[in-house]
């Protein structure tokens, strides 16, 4: 009984050093907002697709699996898309906004990536290119 109570205490105490990526308040990830001609929904849809194809399909070094969660603004708030490893949920690595740009039929699109590893300014690359232009355009994996 003690056994388990020490292992409960440790997990607890472990937990709280585990990191948020994106979400924690010193986050330096890094940003890019530009804008597409598509309105905010189809915008999101482009994002969607791109994340499905390039994250959550596809095969990844050492077995690591992307998941998206995608959640629709309301009230004016943005549209938005967390990425993150299957067994790390609460570690975005990876957070793509869309909302409505200043002119009709256009999107503005802000992508923020963790800035380490595969999440650099590179993946920043390939999802403008496969937003802007509807068609999912994945970067390479070393």
């Amino acid at each position: 009984m003690r056994l388990w109570m020490g292992l409960a205490a440790v997990a607890v105490v472990l937990s709280g050093c585990a990191s948020k990526g994106l979400l924690e308040p010193d986050a330096k990830g890094i940003t890019e907002t530009f804008v597409v001609d598509a309105d905010p929904m189809a915008a999101l849809r482009r994002a969607s697709e791109y994340v499905r194809i390039c994250h959550e399909t596809r095969a990844h070094p050492y077995g690591a699996v992307y998941m998206g969660k995608r959640s629709v603004g309301e009230r004016g708030l943005p549209n938005e898309i967390l990425v993150h490893k299957e067994t790390e949920a609460a570690k975005i690595l990876e957070r793509i906004h869309t909302q409505v740009a200043e002119r009709a039929n256009q999107a503005e699109v802000t992508v923020t990536v963790l800035g380490e590893g595969i999440w650099d300014q590179a993946e920043i690359a390939a999802a403008r290119q496969s937003i802007a232009s509807a068609t999912p355009a994945c970067r390479a994996l070393q």
